[in-house]
């Protein structure tokens, strides 16, 4: 039985173009959890499964290989009639202080890919919010104002202040961070009160915990370990958010 439903995952995520990566992002899971399942390792836990069978469009009992694909179904009872138009169940909480920015076609929700071999790439679109917001997750670049609770895009983010975690696949240009920051490129910004990790180079303030940098990093302090692949200084000079200083280890 494992193996048929993996198979059928497989085939469904690759029909709608997704990758195990923004399968396991939409659900809130590993991609490795989506591996085992496609390969018959394990299976998706019960409540997993209404969500699977929504955001692909089928029935749990197709899933499971025990009715006909939707479009053979659609072929015998319609007789070539248009069917009519089905509602759509989104994979997520109905959260009213969570902003879910996404991209459908038609009822399909497509996914994107930092290389452009989708059907768009993350950083072809921008979600630009202006005003406070309680939380933002976007499958895109994200522009905002102050965030009070988290971030966390598919492409860059720049923002003002962000009260609570700053996850991003690009780079990140943001003031005070909360919460950890953690980005697949550079990261410019205030304060940050948890870890910081970076794919780039970091230029920062204060940095309430660990450092993690795959490029240079500058800040004024660390309060936890410092890890660069780059040079690491302890002076910063930011014309932009009006502070000054230089410091020598």
């Amino acid at each position: 039985m494992n193996e048929i439903l993996g198979n059928n995952i497989l085939r469904l995520r690759k029909e709608n173009d997704l990758t195990q990566e923004e399968l396991a992002h939409v659900l809130g899971i590993t991609y490795q959890a989506v591996s085992k399942w496609e390969t018959g390792v394990s299976c998706p836990d019960v409540s997993t499964l209404p969500l699977l069978a929504d955001l692909f469009g089928v029935s749990i009992d197709e899933l499971f290989g025990r009715a006909a694909p939707a479009e053979k179904a659609e072929e015998k009872s319609g007789e070539g009639e248009a069917a009519p138009a089905q509602g759509v169940t989104l994979p997520w909480p109905d959260d009213e202080d969570m902003l879910h920015v996404v991209l459908f076609a038609g009822h399909k929700l497509l996914g994107g890919d930092e290389k452009g071999e989708g059907i768009f790439s993350r950083k072809q679109v921008t979600f630009q919010y202006e005003g406070p917001a309680m939380n933002i997750w976007s499958d895109f670049n994200v522009s905002c104002d102050q965030v009070q609770g988290s971030v966390n895009a598919g492409g860059d983010v720049d923002c003002d202040a962000v009260g609570g975690d700053v996850q991003a696949g690009g780079d990140v240009d943001c003031d005070d961070v909360a919460g950890h920051l953690n980005a697949g490129g550079n990261v410019d910004c205030g304060n940050v009160e948890g870890n910081l990790s970076a794919g780039g180079n970091v230029v920062c303030r204060d940095v309430e915990g660990s450092v993690s940098a795959g490029g240079s990093v500058v800040c004024k302090n660390a309060a936890g370990e410092v890890q660069s692949d780059g040079d690491f200084r302890s002076n910063l000079k930011d014309k932009k958010r009006g502070f000054s200083f230089e410091l020598k280890l």
